[in-house]
């Protein structure tokens, strides 16, 4: 009992914590607002905060936080939909998504192997779209190859993608979400928040980039990256676990090769990725 009792009592003084950070953090908020501050980097130092108050014990700070942004779009639009996005992350409110692209991944790779001979889900989408920072990367990372490996075109993929989603969400039964929870990390929200017409436009259109059977060259391939991140980052995921020569039992020398030309691309598609970050800061 009194083991319980000390876990009431530290469950109650997070609360109080979280409530005072989120009083005060309101408070600042709309001092700020109120005086039409528009420094963005003093408002993020503020907001920033509520962040400490959305997923702990007192529930507080997301309709601040909402408003906060609702304010930045006034005279920032994009700056306001970067937090929207990034708050969105944070709180996995659309990974949903990357569960659906695991589950359409495994079924469309089934019976596929690796060049180590390994299950291709297994072996190495479960590394490309598990390693994904976003739900975005994680979605593209599972379905990455499935264009080049099936005999599906990107369009019919993101159709059954979204067939998944709505069967999804009319069964009750969800128990196949415990297949991935262990690669996704991350467990889906009760509610499913539907994806926009642009993030499902970037989701298609990362996947057509990362088709290489549509490059004329592998060179015409890596350059067709430039400026998109998302593709960008699933690529480098793709070839880091590719380069891992170990995966291979017994290497052979066209296996070797092959690494050296992928450290070649994955370093250009670093350094794209550093120029696009130099960009949006600029």
């Amino acid at each position: 009992m009194k083991t319980n009792s000390e876990l009431i009592t530290l469950c109650s003084n997070c609360t109080a914590l979280e409530q005072g950070i989120y009083k005060q953090t309101a408070k600042e908020l709309d001092d700020a607002i109120k005086n039409n501050i528009q420094d963005i980097e003093t408002l993020d130092y503020i907001a920033d905060r509520l962040f400490d108050t959305m997923l702990g014990l007192s529930g507080k700070g997301e309709c601040i936080y909402l408003k906060f942004i609702k304010y930045l779009e006034t005279f920032d639009p994009i700056a306001a939909q970067r937090r929207k996005d990034d708050y969105e992350d944070s709180l996995d409110y659309k990974v949903h998504i990357a569960y659906a692209a695991a589950r359409l991944a495994k079924e469309l790779h089934k019976g596929q192997v690796d060049k180590a001979g390994k299950d291709y889900f297994e072996g190495h989408l479960s590394y490309v779209g598990g390693h994904g920072f976003s739900w975005k990367e994680k979605t593209v990372g599972f379905l990455h190859d499935a264009a080049e490996d099936t005999d599906y075109s990107v369009k019919e993929i993101i159709r059954m993608l979204k067939k998944v989603m709505v069967n999804w969400k009319n069964d009750y039964n969800d128990d196949w979400i415990y297949d991935f929870t262990d690669i996704i990390i991350s467990f889906p929200n009760d509610k499913h928040h539907k994806l926009t017409k642009a993030e499902w436009d970037e989701i298609e259109e990362a996947l057509n980039l990362i088709n290489s059977h549509t490059a004329a060259s592998r060179e015409v391939y890596i350059e067709r990256f430039r400026g998109h991140q998302l593709a960008i980052n699933v690529k480098l995921n793709d070839l880091r676990n590719n380069m891992d020569i170990s995966r291979l039992p017994y290497p052979t020398e066209k296996d070797l090769k092959r690494v050296e030309r992928y450290k070649k691309e994955y370093d250009a598609l670093l350094q794209m990725l550093q120029e696009f970050q130099y960009d949006i800061k600029m």
